[in-house]
């Protein structure tokens, strides 16, 4: 029982040391490698967008795009840190107990963090259309900046005590009750009441304009709890089958087979790209927001272009036309 308590991988965000022992094979290595690095580039190029846009834009800086850019800032760190600590992984044999407790150490952090920033965003929309007219007394922007602190406060200390509780066989259980059935429990629920709510709302308001009763049917508001639902539901594809498998491992203590550790890995790490995305095709604001940066970027890149061969055009002419 003593070795099998040793032995669990990670049941929440980062793989154990057992890993070392996996064996994996080149072509798993190459295609791991190449998924990341793309992964990672895009990563980086969404959540990048999603801050300029919530910088730049105004009518962005809502209460709920708080967390969705502090949501951003955690994607980010997951590029920057994470990803490439597993392709570091994967690819080579060296790695020492320092690089395995940086990865631990961020894996959880980003992956909790995650989880909960997605939660507040769920009770945040269910505010906002359970309770609409009190909504911006009971959600201010003060409220949102100190539930955000709490979040990364929790993610902090929850990741900052895996490194002496791997010990403890229950440790990994309760941090996958912790950090995925409660904060899953609580986003569905709230997603429930909303979508019922709204229903009702719709069905129930009238409005008199010119004499005429018209429908009120809260459509800017559902269509952003739908584009949130729709992240939620990415954020469930893509991690429930590393939550899967590393719950079946601390069961039966089944060490899943190579590629089934790359395809999990690889899947809840394209979480951190998945976002951005979803709000580029669902979320108006946002949709403007990339269209305008994306431009002033190809623009830029364009004139300079321009600029640099004019030059060199102009320098080509000189040299042309001075006397030998």
């Amino acid at each position: 029982m003593e070795e099998f308590n040793k032995s669990n991988i990670s049941m929440v965000l980062a793989p154990r040391h057992q890993f070392r022992s996996l064996e994996f094979s080149l072509l798993e290595i190459a295609l791991s490698s190449t998924l990341i690095i793309i992964t990672i580039l895009l990563t980086l190029l969404g959540n990048v967008l999603v801050l300029l846009a919530f910088k730049g834009n105004w009518r962005i800086r809502t209460t709920t795009n708080f967390f969705v850019s502090s949501l951003a800032l955690t994607d980010i760190l997951v590029a920057v840190v994470v990803m490439p600590f597993w392709v570091s992984y994967i690819s080579s044999r060296i790695f020492n107990v320092i690089a395995q407790r940086i990865w631990t150490w961020t894996d959880i952090l980003c992956g909790i963090a995650s989880i909960w920033h997605l939660t507040f965003i769920s009770v945040d929309r269910y505010f906002c259309i359970v309770s609409p007219l009190k909504y911006h007394t009971l959600v201010t922007h003060s409220r949102v900046l100190v539930t955000i602190v709490g979040i990364w406060v929790y993610s902090i200390v929850s990741s900052s005590l895996s490194q002496t509780l791997w010990s403890w066989s229950g440790y990994t259980l309760l941090l996958f009750i912790n950090n995925f059935v409660i904060p899953t429990f609580i986003i569905l629920v709230m997603y429930f009441n909303i979508f019922r709510k709204a229903r009702y709302q719709a069905r129930q308001i009238d409005m008199t304009i010119n004499g005429k009763v018209k429908k009120f049917f809260l459509k800017k508001e559902l269509k952003a709890a739908k584009t949130l639902a729709i992240v939620i539901g990415a954020f469930l594809i893509t991690w429930a089958p590393f939550f899967a498998v590393n719950l079946h491992y601390y069961v039966c203590g089944c060490r899943p087979m190579p590629f089934v550790v790359i395809a999990i890995k690889t899947m809840h790490y394209g979480n951190s790209m998945t976002n951005p995305v979803i709000y580029g095709v669902f979320n108006r604001d946002f949709k403007n927001e990339f269209k305008k940066l994306l431009t002033k970027c190809f623009s830029f890149m364009f004139k300079r272009d321009l600029n640099i061969h004019d030059k060199s055009t102009k320098s080509c002419v000189r040299s042309e036309i001075s006397p030998q």
